[in-house]
């Protein structure tokens, strides 16, 4: 899907946020995981993380071929609401704000699926729109970048939110339809890859990329957000000690085919390397390594910021 964009501060909702509460939670619905983190706000809009739990669900996983979400999957996102509750309950959480991404909005149950969660817990859930997918990545990371241009990428579970700001005001947007989960499910689901599935897979994100011809030769540098950005960071901070967050496509393409050439027991022994990402690592940082060469950046780099930091900084600004 195609689009653009001018306004920074508008918030694609359009919903009424309530006044700053000592306690807000965000649920994220995510296709590989499903993340609980609890921030506390003060009356300057400052906000920091003082808890967070994960599981790692797969939801794409249980996305059948009629894109129906299986019965299997819905009764792990509730199971993992329930237990996310006890935490929220415990610490007194005032607001919490759920939204649903890629599994849930591909989904042709998808209303059955947040009705369901409405029936059988006490949170309420979003689904986002491609857009405002884009939208949120880029508002949790532009005020903590200098760069006047540049491209950000958030390679989800399910679909990879490719966005151009310019001026530092994002000016167009694409939603890919794959993302680590899926594109393992297609091209890498094997023990150990081999040269003909890395060579499909390659191929597959080069047009893909290449299609949009706004990232052709663009030039400018890639931010990456979301977990398979901070993971090849921490692969490539394990081995070089200064730390340095930004990293050429060539020292990208290095880490890949080390990763492909070891199985996935060997990888648990990769510093840096999650041991719930070792299967779905490989198309992620592919992926990466693509848009790099489709782009011709001049560097990847990589930011702890999330979709979570855009929604928290978009319902400040609603609340001024």
């Amino acid at each position: 899907m195609r689009g653009r964009r001018g306004d920074r501060h508008a918030d694609p909702t359009g919903s009424q946020c309530l006044s700053p509460q000592p306690l807000v939670a965000l649920i994220d619905l995510g296709s590989n995981s499903i993340r609980l983190a609890i921030y506390t706000i003060d009356p300057a809009g400052k906000y920091e993380e003082i808890k967070k739990a994960k599981v790692s669900a797969r939801l794409m996983e249980y996305l059948s071929r009629d894109r129906h979400l299986n019965k299997e999957g819905i009764e792990l996102i509730l199971n993992t609401l329930k237990q996310f509750q006890q935490v929220v309950d415990s610490l007194n959480v005032s607001e919490v704000i759920g939204f649903a991404t890629a599994a849930i909005r591909k989904a042709v149950n998808k209303e059955e699926i947040i009705s369901v969660i409405k029936m059988n817990t006490s949170y309420s859930f979003r689904i986002l729109s491609e857009y405002e997918e884009a939208y949120y990545g880029y508002m949790g990371v532009i005020d903590t970048i200098t760069m006047k241009d540049g491209i950000i990428v958030d390679i989800g579970g399910g679909s990879t939110e490719v966005t151009l700001f310019h001026d530092r005001k994002m000016v167009e947007y694409h939603s890919f339809p794959f993302g680590a989960v899926s594109l393992n499910a297609e091209f890498t689901s094997t023990n150990q890859e081999c040269g003909i599935q890395l060579d499909k897979l390659r191929s597959f994100l080069s047009s893909s990329f290449q299609s949009v011809p706004w990232l052709r030769d663009a030039k400018h540098p890639i931010i990456g957000i979301g977990g398979t950005a901070r993971n090849i960071g921490k692969i490539y901070q394990a081995k070089h000690p200064s730390k340095q967050p930004k990293m050429k496509q060539e020292e990208i393409q290095s880490i890949a085919r080390d990763l492909s050439l070891l199985s996935l027991n060997e990888r648990t022994k990769i510093a840096g390397l999650s041991k719930k990402r070792k299967d779905i690592i490989l198309p992620g940082i592919e992926a990466i390594a693509a848009l790099t060469e489709t782009v011709q950046a001049p560097y990847f780099m990589f930011s702890k910021r999330t979709i979570r930091d855009g929604i928290l900084v978009s319902r400040e600004d609603s609340d001024e």
